[in-house]
Formats: structure tokens, C-alpha cells, sequence
């Protein structure tokens, strides 16, 4: 007996014990629920998110689309609109590595970023060795740097450039203008008058970039440990936090870099900062889409991204010069040493019709051309990345350079790239998982508490069970006994029987 009363004590502690730790739990699910959120997310070199930082996790793909120009000799000789057929695109994937990395007692990390392309030539439109007719790059710029020179010197670099017999135009492969290079006599010689900033001796857009680990500058970006919805936000860009290429708030370094971003639950803007161009670019909230599942909120560059202070007068001190053109593109020239840079979106598009116009070509299609993010905004990982803009080069007449003088003012697209990533179907479901447990948790701890709910009911009615067998063992002795005296009473004498 006293061993089955110790069974019950031990079942009702047991319940007890389940049904308070389930009620416990469950009511301070979203505490513990929000506190492994933050320790996820923070950013540290043991944290979950870092082995997704520090190394591209996803296949990402840098595609190049190259602008041939068909009719140049025409263009110059009679200043027939330039006509362009796009080529590529041509694939590259791409790693972004993080390394130099250096944690700081302010809650940023110092790194740079390594990236590495290899050429697929299975996605490619084309191969490497096509030849694209183009701008020369090289004497656009010495052009345009000399431009408000004095008359003599103007004439002197035209002189230099006839004698070295630069053209206006010249037709290299895929590979030789973006990463091998080409070989200019007027580039060496422009870098020993000290005429240029240009730190190599050859040319290409993305020349002796591929692999390195410090042409894209030091970052300095907060962690998220003193506060998470600052994740991922670049502080500094080569140890300063401004841009020392715009002025005012146009050289304000603001954003993340894009691949690491923090919960987005309503914000109606999102800003990225891009060291291509030295400043930050601002995306607008479109709306929720969904991807493997997932429902993301879509962000994307409109009109007013690339305003140059036509439209959006808080923008003007990206043409202090004045020398800018309608709105749709972004003087970068001090970004690029020098040249006359312009980006803008592909194909010109949402920029003022006036740049279509003047040339032939362009088809800007809204599906093929928009920049896009689409971030889970619950966690803030990237689920669908579409970053893209074009390079144009401003060629326009220069007084006393006959190779110049009686050019039309045109914005001439060299080449549009667009990054692309997709989240895949594993991170997919690993973000499905953290999304759901906040219901999952809440209903599995108020699933143990009803667990030991029961666990309690069985064991009280174990102990009532119990207690009414030993009343019933109680009254059936009682009645035994009763039976035992009355049937011993029959045999004994009348005279020895107890008296009533």
C-alpha cells in the first residue's frame, strides 16, 4: 500500500512539474524566441550569420552586357545618330570573400572584400575573345580633362594624341576591356605628366580588380550587437564616413553592402551603399512577393534614384558643376579618376527620353532593367538580388581639338552589368524553420502543459482509484468478520452464548 501511494505522490510531482515548466515556457516564448533571434543574427565571428558573411553562400552571377557601335565613321564625319547592338551577356560567377577582418570594441567589424570571378561560357551569349567597337576610353578622357585648359595646351594634346594616332573609337575583345587590359602609349604617358589619377599602366573597366583584396576600399559596418536593426550598416569607407567624391549630403555613406542586411519589418525605404560609384543608392518599397515560399518585401530603384538635382532639388550636389544633363543619370567622373563617367539605369531606363533620343538602340524594358531587392523581413536575408546600372561615357566637342571640335554631345553606353543571386532551396527552408517558431514554440510548451495536465488527472484519479479499492477491502473484511462470529456463535451452547 505504502508502495503504490509513492507512485502517486512521484505521477502528481512529475505533472506538476511538466505543466509549470510548459506554462512557464510558453508564456515567455516570444522573449526567449526574440533573444535567439538576436544571437543569430548578431553579427560574430561564431554567430550563425557569419559563415553566410564572411563567404558568398549562394551562387551569385555578375553578367556583362557590351554595347557595339556600328556606325561611328558616320557619326563623325556627319554626326549621324550613333547606333548600338547589345552583346553578351557574358557570365561570370562570382565570391565574395570577406578578410582582413578586425572586430572592434564599438561594435563593428573593419574588413575588405576579395572578390573572385570565373567565367561561365556555358551562360554566355557569347565568348570572350568578341570583338566590341566602342569609345576609346582613354582619349575620351584626356578629351575631357582638358577641356577648360588654355588653347595651347588643348592644342598640344591634340597634336600628341594625332602623333600616337589615337582614334575616337577603337574595337578590342570582351576580355581585353574588362579584365586583361590593353597596352596605351597616351595612358603612360598621360601617368608620367601626372595628368591622370589612373594607378595602372593598362586599361580595363575591371582591370587587376578580379581577386583583389583591396581595390574595393576598408569597410567599417556595425554588428548589430547594440542594436539590431543596424545590422549590417557601413559606418566607414576607407576610414572615413563621408565620401570625399560629393558634397553634402550626396557624400553621406549610409546603407549596407547588400548582402547582409537587418529586419525590415516597415520600412518604406532601404539604402545600399556602392563603392563603384562612392556613394549610396536609395530603394523604394513596391510590394510583397513570394519566392520558395517565402514572402519578401520587394524594394526598387525608381526615377528618383539617379536624379542628378533636376527633379529632386536635395540632390543637386550630385552636379555641383552644373555640368550634368537631365535627370536619369549620375556624374561619377570623380569616382573614376577622371574619365567622364555617367551611370545610369540599362538602356537609359526611367531617365529623361532626350539620352534614347540622341542615339539608336536602346530598348529599356521595365522586366529586364529594374534594380530589385527582395528582402524576408523578419530575418533580413536577401532573397532575390537583381542589382544592375550602365556606364556611359560623356563625349562632347572640344574647342581646338579637331578630333573633338565638332562633335555632337552625347552620352555614349560602354557596357550594363546586373548582379544576380537567388536564395536557394536549403537556406530557403532554414528560413522557414526560424520563421515558424515563434506559433511552433508557443504551441509545443502549452502542448507540454497540457501533457502534464493530464499526467496530473491520471495520477488523481490513480489515488482516488486507490482510496475507494481500500474502502472497499475495509468493508468486505469488516463483513467477514462479521460472518466469522455469527457462524462460530451457532456451535456454542446456549448457556456459553454472549447475552443480548
Amino acid at each position: 500500500m505504502m508502495s503504490s501511494y509513492k507512485k502517486v505522490v512521484i505521477i502528481l510531482i512529475f505533472g506538476v512539474i511538466i505543466t509549470l515548466f510548459g506554462v512557464f515556457t510558453g508564456s515567455y516564448w516570444p522573449f526567449i524566441y526574440n533573444w535567439t533571434i538576436l544571437k543569430v543574427l548578431t553579427l560574430t565571428p561564431t554567430s550563425v550569420s557569419y559563415n553566410m558573411w564572411q563567404e558568398t553562400p549562394i551562387p551569385m552571377y555578375l553578367k556583362f552586357y557590351m554595347f557595339n557601335w556600328t556606325n561611328p565613321d558616320e557619326f563623325i564625319a556627319s554626326n549621324v545618330k550613333p547606333n548600338f547592338v547589345e552583346m553578351g551577356p557574358y557570365v561570370f560567377r562570382e565570391i565574395d570573400y570577406k578578410v582582413n577582418q578586425t572586430w572592434n570594441d564599438n561594435g563593428t567589424v573593419t574588413f575588405q572584400r576579395k572578390k573572385v570571378w570565373f567565367f561561365e561560357e556555358s551562360l554566355s551569349g557569347g565568348s570572350l575573345s568578341d570583338k566590341i567597337t566602342n569609345l576609346n576610353p582613354i582619349a575620351a578622357t584626356v578629351a575631357f580633362s582638358a577641356r577648360n585648359k588654355t588653347r595651347f595646351l588643348r592644342e598640344l594634346t591634340e597634336q600628341l594624341m594625332v602623333t600616337l594616332g589615337e582614334q575616337i573609337v577603337l574595337t578590342k575583345s570582351v576580355n581585353a576591356l574588362l579584365f586583361d587590359g590593353f597596352n596605351d602609349t597616351l595612358l603612360r604617358i598621360a601617368k608620367k605628366l601626372n595628368a591622370t589619377t589612373l594607378p595602372y599602366t593598362k586599361f580595363a573597366w575591371f582591370y587587376a580588380r578580379n581577386g583583389s583584396d583591396s581595390y574595393d576600399g576598408t569597410f567599417n559596418m556595425l554588428t548589430g550587437s547594440s542594436n539590431l536593426y543596424e545590422l549590417g550598416q557601413v559606418k566607414e569607407w576607407n576610414f572615413d564616413d563621408k565620401s570625399s567624391y560629393y558634397k553634402g549630403s550626396c557624400g553621406a555613406i549610409k546603407g549596407t553592402n547588400g548582402d547582409l542586411w537587418p529586419p525590415l519589418l516597415n520600412n518604406s525605404t532601404v539604402s545600399i551603399f556602392i563603392n563603384d560609384i562612392c556613394t549610396s543608392l536609395n530603394l523604394v518599397y513596391e510590394n510583397e512577393t513570394t519566392f520558395q515560399g517565402l514572402t519578401g518585401r520587394k524594394y526598387i530603384g525608381d526615377d528618383k534614384m539617379l536624379d542628378n538635382g533636376n527633379n529632386v532639388a536635395s540632390r543637386k550636389c550630385y552636379c555641383p558643376d552644373e555640368d550634368c544633363g537631365p535627370s536619369g543619370t549620375l556624374n561619377i567622373s570623380n569616382c573614376k579618376f577622371g574619365a567622364p563617367a555617367f551611370v545610369s539605369m540599362p538602356h537609359f531606363y526611367l531617365a529623361d527620353s532626350s539620352y534614347r533620343d540622341a542615339i539608336t538602340g536602346m530598348k529599356p524594358s521595365r522586366e529586364k532593367h529594374e534594380l530589385s531587392i527582395v528582402i524576408e523581413p523578419t530575418t533580413g536575408i536577401p532573397m532575390q538580388v537583381k542589382a544592375q546600372l550602365q556606364l556611359n561615357l560623356l563625349l562632347e566637342p572640344v574647342e581646338y581639338m579637331r578630333m573633338f571640335q565638332n562633335l555632337t554631345r552625347t552620352y555614349i553606353p560602354m557596357l550594363w552589368f546586373t548582379q544576380e543571386a537567388n536564395l536557394t532551396a536549403n537556406y530557403a527552408s532554414m528560413v522557414k524553420v526560424v520563421l515558424i517558431l515563434p506559433s511552433l514554440g508557443a504551441v509545443t510548451c502549452f502542448g507540454i502543459a497540457g501533457i502534464g495536465i493530464l499526467i496530473l488527472f491520471i495520477g488523481i484519479f490513480i489515488f482516488i482509484r486507490n482510496k475507494w479499492r481500500r474502502e472497499e477491502s475495509q468493508v468486505l473484511l469488516s463483513k467477514q468478520e462479521d460472518d466469522v462470529t455469527d457462524r462460530a456463535d451457532a456451535w456454542l451452547p446456549i448457556f456459553l452464548r454472549p447475552k443480548s
